[in-house]
């Protein structure tokens, strides 16, 4: 955690401290504090800065809250789109890898993206997890050929899968879990087998 004082932004800088403000605050519910747990107090004091320097920015912890979820969908949909295959079965395969990996390598930003923010009650612009949805059903299409609209009930499987795998695997860790690869493999073929019936 942070004492020192932040230095003040150079000028023409200030909104610089929004940036730092939500990077405090991903960073203190990366340590494992849930967002819960997380205080607008604990994030200025984690930022350098004084209380009220917080509201500058930000309304409520609602309000921070949903900027660190979208930051980190935005640094999900970067990973998504950076997964590369050899052809759309192998594109698909490592989206899903990537998926399951950044929820692994950051357990506190996945459990706010999936926490309260974007639970009922939020409004549809807050929703910044759809581009990375859509993404996973571009890779799923790509592979079925589905043209119906909207996001594909496939890609609602998979997703729903792929999420409950995740969960599973953090919170189950004494469980002796096959290798992340060999289980996204069995997965895809499950999920191609039943998409066939």
């Amino acid at each position: 955690m942070s004492t020192d004082r932040r230095r003040p932004n150079p000028r023409g800088e200030g909104s610089r401290l929004r940036i730092d403000l939500v990077n405090a605050a991903s960073h203190l519910l990366e340590e494992g504090g849930g967002e819960q747990t997380l205080s607008l107090r604990a994030v200025a004091r984690q930022a350098g800065v004084a209380p009220q320097s917080v509201y500058l920015h930000f309304a409520d912890r609602k309000a921070l809250l949903v900027a660190v979820y979208e930051a980190r969908f935005g640094e999900l949909l970067d990973v998504l789109a950076a997964a590369a295959g050899p052809d759309a079965r192998g594109r698909l395969r490592a989206v899903c890898l990537a998926y399951c990996r950044y929820a692994e390598r950051h357990p506190g930003h996945y459990q706010v993206l999936f926490g309260t923010a974007g639970s009922p009650g939020w409004e549809p612009d807050e929703m910044a997890g759809l581009p990375a949805l859509h993404l996973l059903d571009s890779a799923v299409r790509a592979c079925t050929g589905d043209p119906a609209p909207g996001i594909a009930p496939a890609t609602l499987c998979l997703w729903a899968a792929l999420h409950g795998l995740t969960v599973l695997r953090r919170d189950r860790p004494s469980f002796p879990w096959p290798d992340l690869d060999g289980l996204v493999d069995a997965l895809l073929t499950a999920h191609a087998g039943a998409a066939r019936t």
